[in-house]
């Protein structure tokens, strides 16, 4: 089984053969200006937190599975407040540039006294890398540090001849466990201070998970980029408290986050679909998920990422999120009540 990260490795070679221009913003831009722009969340006054992947930094030498790439203390969690005012509340988190993809901080959540972070993978010596932490929102401090990959070096839950962590998404049920994806050990955890790492679900079929979240009645919604990113090989699926399938939306291509709204719609990003030359640009996709298929909602993005609900109950999308030159990462607002 090759390593996801070769699949985006192939992106960016299939990607190098023209320019990816970053898509012009309209009016419904909220941020613009960022590297890497990919999960995001809203706290309980209405800001918006936004997660940086960075753009590395110092170059290091090349590594036999991730090739050349450069690490550094770029990676960072923007938040906008309601009036639009942009500020870095964690600065210097770790990155790992490739190229145009960066890999550092990719998700969150925000409680009323922790900022949980979810970091992907990176190089050896790139600190932190295929982790959870949290945050004290009051002095920064870390109060938790869960060690994603060597979870999956010491158990390797689905099986494989391959030991490889990428965590991509986390999401905090009522009962205050947390569930985390982790996309490389095709595996979803639990975690708690008293039991913490326990594997809930494992995939030994290599379907990538990527996201990860609550539907109204509890019931857990998980998202899958497919295997080799293949175009409709993407799908959701809606498991019970038992992690069985209880419906499942398919024919979908490179999931990358979904959104469950309050009253059960779900919502899913398409990162891209491929043409005659490959991945092409400007093709993302956030759709309505429903038993009649997929309904999209915004077309045209530019390789977008995440997707989060807003406090008045729309959707904010993050563009621009990789294979886009630095600093023209945003987050547009998706008005549903214009659909």
């Amino acid at each position: 089984m090759l390593r996801k990260f070769l699949v985006f490795v192939m992106l960016l070679a299939c990607l190098s053969v023209f320019h990816v221009p970053a898509t012009a913003q309209g009016d419904d831009t909220l941020v613009e200006g960022l590297n890497g722009p990919r999960g995001m969340a809203y706290d309980a006054d209405g800001n918006l937190y936004v997660a940086e992947a960075g753009t590395g930094g110092t170059v290091v030498a090349g590594n036999a599975e991730l090739g050349n790439g450069s690490v550094g203390g770029t990676s960072q969690i923007t938040m906008v407040a309601p009036d639009g005012t942009q500020s870095v509340v964690v600065a210097g988190l770790p990155s790992l540039s490739t190229g145009p993809e960066g890999l550092g901080a990719v998700h969150m959540i925000v409680t009323s006294d922790s900022l949980w972070l979810v970091l992907n993978e990176g190089l050896p010596m790139l600190p932190f890398a295929d982790s959870v932490i949290e945050l004290d929102r009051a002095t920064g401090r870390m109060k938790n540090f869960i060690d994603l990959y060597a979870y999956e070096q010491d158990n390797n839950p689905d099986g494989t001849d391959e030991i490889y962590s990428n965590p991509t998404d986390i999401a905090l049920a009522g009962d205050g466990t947390l569930y985390i994806v982790d996309t490389g050990a095709n595996t979803l955890y639990t975690w708690t201070e008293a039991d913490g790492l326990q594997v809930f679900k494992s995939w030994g079929d290599d379907p990538v998970p990527t996201a990860i979240d609550f539907g109204p009645d509890g019931s857990i919604y998980v998202g899958f980029l497919g295997t080799g990113i293949a175009p409709g090989a993407a799908h959701v699926d809606q498991l019970d408290e038992t992690g069985e399938v209880v419906q499942s939306f398919g024919d979908l291509s490179a999931v990358t986050d979904i959104a469950v709204m309050d009253d059960g719609t779900v919502y899913a990003v398409q990162m891209l679909q491929f043409g005659e030359q490959g991945p092409a640009p400007e093709s993302g996709s956030v759709v309505a998920l429903s038993a009649d298929g997929a309904t999209p909602v915004a077309e045209g993005l530019n390789f977008p990422y995440g997707l989060e609900e807003t406090p008045d109950g729309n959707l904010v999308v993050s563009v621009n999120a990789a294979f886009t030159d630095p600093g023209t990462g945003a987050v547009q607002l998706i008005t549903l009540g214009d659909m």
